[in-house]
């Protein structure tokens, strides 16, 4: 019997060769962007770097990753150093506390932010400060007092429910009464310089999220605190009066 003649196979490569090709051309090209990033565009790559953290924080499974991106990629300044030390120890202290499910804590070289939401601050209408919350305050303070991380800002935020007491007519109040109990707290117990403390109060005007459901007012009800360097670290402090 005469055999069946074969098909010749269509003209070109098979289409999963051109797909395979495309995808390892963009393989290629993200590793060369990357060289090109630590090598011209460093400034831009750290920005970048920086803009991630802001977004992300620093959270115990994460932290590691960019303290090393940080460190492979470029000599780290003093203020990065001691930032990255900083960031690390208190995450390692949150752990013992077991309050690290309800912080979030985000860095920069010239600036720590903690995000402390509820429930772990204060009890709901009240400014008085929950125990665990004081052994959050009392451990930053120990942590940062011998660092130049010392000039503390703290933030009061509630979510949109009204409140209106004898001791808080509205938000506003309640918001500034928790800001000032942590800041004074820090500054008579924690024992840093009220010099260098500040509290502010924002009430329900600086939501985090929305105020529809009970997850977004749990995460508006909350204190934020601000670890910047002291002007002193940078070698200047105030400028002197020009007559």
């Amino acid at each position: 019997m005469r055999k069946k003649k074969q098909e010749c196979p269509p003209p070109g490569a098979p289409g999963w060769v051109v797909t395979y090709g495309d995808m390892m051309s963009l393989i290629l090209t993200f590793f060369i962007l990357l060289i090109s990033f630590s090598t011209i565009e460093q400034v831009k790559f750290k920005a970048a770097i920086s803009s991630i953290q802001e977004g992300m924080g620093f959270f115990p499974e994460n932290a590691s990753l960019f303290m090393r991106i940080k460190t492979d990629a470029f000599p780290q300044s003093t203020a990065q150093q001691e930032a990255a030390m900083v960031v690390s120890e208190i995450i390692e202290t949150l752990k013992e506390t077991e309050s690290l499910g309800e912080i979030e804590l985000y860095n920069t070289p010239e600036r720590i932010r903690l995000v402390i939401s509820d429930p772990l601050p204060f009890e709901s209408g009240k400014a008085e400060s929950r125990p665990q919350f004081k052994q959050v305050l009392n451990e930053v303070a120990r942590i940062i007092r011998p660092t130049a991380f010392t000039e503390v800002r703290v933030e009061g935020h509630t979510d949109n429910v009204p409140i209106n007491t004898y001791l808080y007519p509205s938000n506003w109040e309640l918001s500034a009464a928790r800001a000032l109990a942590a800041t004074k707290y820090l500054a008579f117990v924690g024992g840093l310089d009220p010099a260098h403390l500040s509290a502010v109060g924002y009430g329900e005007y600086r939501p985090r999220a929305t105020n529809d459901t009970a997850e977004g007012r749990g995460k508006n009800r909350r204190v934020e605190i601000f670890l910047e360097r002291s002007p002193e670290s940078y070698g200047y402090g105030f400028p002197e009066l020009i007559k």
